[in-house]
């Protein structure tokens, strides 16, 4: 399960400042590479009251004839008691990937998770999630930790940001920098984090922020997610 506390635009700025700020003193600066190895670039759009070192992940919507081969195959492999329905969402980011499909009955979403493990031609998903869809909207984040792990150890959590009908990017501050997603496709955006996680409490909270096709800030809000269980 998980929720979401938001906060008006104008406390958005505020928080996003502060989100600036780290970015800027912390953390020696954003990554140099994704999960897949490829070079980080920023993002198409210069996103509203978020510092100028943002790290833009990437992001294909496949139809069901492209996904024969490779990760996107083993994932629909691993998933099979479910039928697909095209398109299919493969996400690669700063320490970790997923491919996301709604079922053919349009009642479930499915994910497959995987961290920094080795490079994508080979890539072994490590986690799976599914959600029940209800008016055309998720009603879990499905929180996927402990499955997944960076190379370096760290538990990398999963989980899934359901969008406003506005929304054009998702932005997820880090420690020294903040990851940008691109929504396409319509499908709820699966962001993942080495921060921000209790093993503890089998949760995870991720700092979001919502912006339109110009980058203007929507809203903000912490998005705090439990495993289900």
């Amino acid at each position: 399960m998980g929720s979401a506390r938001t906060r008006r635009p104008g406390v958005g700025l505020v928080v996003l400042a502060a989100l600036a700020q780290v970015a800027c003193l912390g953390g020696g600066g954003p990554p140099s590479r994704l999960a897949d190895g490829s070079p980080v670039r920023a993002p198409s759009v210069t996103l509203d009251g978020v510092s100028s070192r943002q790290v833009g992940t990437k992001a294909a919507a496949l139809e069901l004839h492209d996904a024969a081969t490779g990760p996107v195959a083993r994932c629909l492999d691993a998933t099979r008691e479910h039928v697909p329905r095209a398109p299919i969402v493969r996400r690669v980011g700063v320490d970790g990937a997923s491919v996301t499909y709604r079922t053919a009955s349009g009642h479930d979403l499915v994910a497959c998770d995987g961290a920094a493990l080795g490079g994508e031609r080979h890539r072994t998903w490590c986690g799976v999630a599914l959600a029940r869809v209800r008016d055309e909207r998720v009603l879990d984040p499905r929180l996927d930790l402990a499955s997944c792990s960076t190379s370096s150890g760290d538990s990398v959590a999963f989980a899934w940001v359901e969008p406003g009908p506005r929304t054009r990017y998702v932005a997820v501050g880090r420690h020294g920098f903040v990851e940008v997603y691109s929504l396409i496709a319509g499908l709820p955006v699966r962001v993942a984090a080495a921060s921000g996680i209790d093993l503890d409490t089998s949760s995870a909270s991720f700092d979001v922020s919502e912006h339109d096709a110009t980058g203007r800030l929507l809203r903000s809000y912490t998005l705090r997610a439990h495993v289900a269980g």
